[in-house]
């Protein structure tokens, strides 16, 4: 019998839904009390979900990902709905998955959604990045293939970034015991992908604002060493959802790679503390 999920206490927090950037549905306020824990087999098609909404377009096997990621031991926690006693199992969905926060090592695991995504970095470098960061992303997975993990940051839209805090400390402590087992897990640098947007200009309408849909993952930004981004929006796709008036400016969804040292996760989670205090 496998060991009981680890919990993590989070503050009760009012939610909007548990929509996506993408979706329009009519929107209410309820009250919700969220736990942080380690994924669980049950997990996989929550988690599947939120890795579609961050890899948006991309050619990645994201089923693969998600097996990989609830099966991993000793690392990650999601973020899934506290029930009462009392709660109706057939009103509610126990097995939904609000966000998900977990390390992936990249150069020593062997799956096909690994590959996918080392080929991913290497041709949107190529295609959106400057040729530094090109040249760094070609050492670290072709030619040294030096320790490299993801850093997975993924949550509905609605759920406020005080949550990550909690999850960020729990990674960077279950990091340091599993890379103290293990020296493959000694990584020098992580890949974070943000998801923001950009307002288009309209008409005689300018705007330079950039809004992140994890506000916490703003800091990660400024700690980063390289950055590249590009735009995921299809023509048909109207950005965030709501209703647009005739003057508005339209949200431009774009997606940030971002490359920083390992051993500053723990200065930028105590940055996002002081942010949101």
């Amino acid at each position: 019998m496998s060991a009981p999920a680890k919990k993590r206490s989070i503050e009760p927090r009012k939610s909007i839904g548990n929509a996506s950037e993408d979706d329009n549905i009519d929107q209410m306020m309820i009250d919700v009390e969220f736990e942080g824990r380690n994924p669980e087999s049950s997990d996989f098609h929550g988690v599947k979900q939120l890795l579609q909404q961050l890899f948006l377009k991309a050619q990645l096997n994201v089923s693969d990902m998600a097996s990989v990621l609830v099966n991993q031991q000793s690392i990650g926690s999601v973020i899934k709905q506290v029930f009462d006693d009392e709660d109706d199992d057939d009103d509610v969905d126990v097995n939904q998955v609000f966000g998900i926060t977990t390390i992936l090592n990249i150069t020593e695991q062997k799956s096909e959604c690994i590959e996918q995504l080392q080929k991913l970095m290497l041709n949107l470098s190529k295609q959106h990045g400057e040729p530094k960061v090109v040249e760094f992303i070609n050492d670290y997975l072709v030619v040294k293939k030096k320790p490299l993990a993801l850093l997975v940051n993924e949550r509905y839209v609605n759920i406020p970034p005080a949550i990550s805090v909690p999850l960020l400390q729990s990674v960077s402590k279950e990091l340091t015991n599993i890379k103290n087992k293990n020296t493959i897990n000694d990584f020098s640098y992580f890949i974070m992908i943000c998801k923001l947007y950009k307002m288009k200009e309209h008409k005689n309408k300018k705007s330079d604002q950039v809004i992140w849909s994890n506000a916490e993952e703003e800091i990660f930004d400024e700690e980063s060493d390289y950055t590249f981004e590009f735009c995921v929006k299809d023509e048909k796709d109207s950005g965030l959802a709501g209703s647009w008036e005739e003057g508005d400016c339209e949200m431009i969804p774009y997606r940030r790679v971002l490359f920083f040292k390992s051993d500053k996760l723990d200065s930028i989670i105590k940055k996002i503390q002081n942010m949101l205090s």
